[in-house]
């Protein structure tokens, strides 16, 4: 994850170029508003549960699953897992979970370059799921959040 510039531009992505992968619409129209279980053209249910994500219109990204970080130990209903799992491999487009986004130096190195960081800290089962299932990526919102906040949450085990 060092190293990774980030695109600047028409796409204006939250992910270092080397991480792109499609960006999914959120929407057909942008004059158009939907409700938590109105489906666009496209099939595609719009997460609107998001308390971070502040705008609704905000991208949905493939995040590559190798560079997700779960720093919290997640308490699983396996049957909910499962179930997932099968809806999944149906073809079932589920909600985007949401990534928080560090840009920071690593604390053993705090002059050093700026490392960036992705942490799922909810969305376990969706995340569970995806990875049993060997996907690749996992659709996610990128919420940035500047490292001290973060480093309430991380406590000791912060790397930054």
């Amino acid at each position: 994850m060092s190293g990774s510039t980030e695109i600047q531009g028409p796409t204006n992505s939250c992910l270092p170029q080397d991480l792109i992968s499609e960006q999914i619409p959120t929407s057909t129209s942008s004059s158009s508003k939907t409700t938590p279980t109105e489906i666009t053209n496209n099939s595609e249910v719009r997460p609107t549960s998001s308390v971070f994500a502040r705008n609704e219109d905000s991208p949905i990204h493939n995040v590559p699953m190798r560079v997700i970080r779960r720093p919290l130990p997640s308490e699983l209903d396996e049957n909910k897992v499962l179930t997932f799992m099968e809806e999944m491999k149906a073809g079932d487009r589920f909600t985007p979970i949401e990534i928080i986004k560090v840009k920071s130096p690593l604390k053993t190195n705090p002059t050093g370059p700026i490392e960036i960081f992705y942490f799922a800290m909810g969305g376990c089962h969706r995340f569970e799921a995806t990875k049993r299932l060997g996907y690749e990526t996992i659709r996610a919102k990128i919420i940035e959040v500047p490292p001290k906040q973060m480093r309430i949450y991380l406590g000791a085990g912060s790397p930054f």
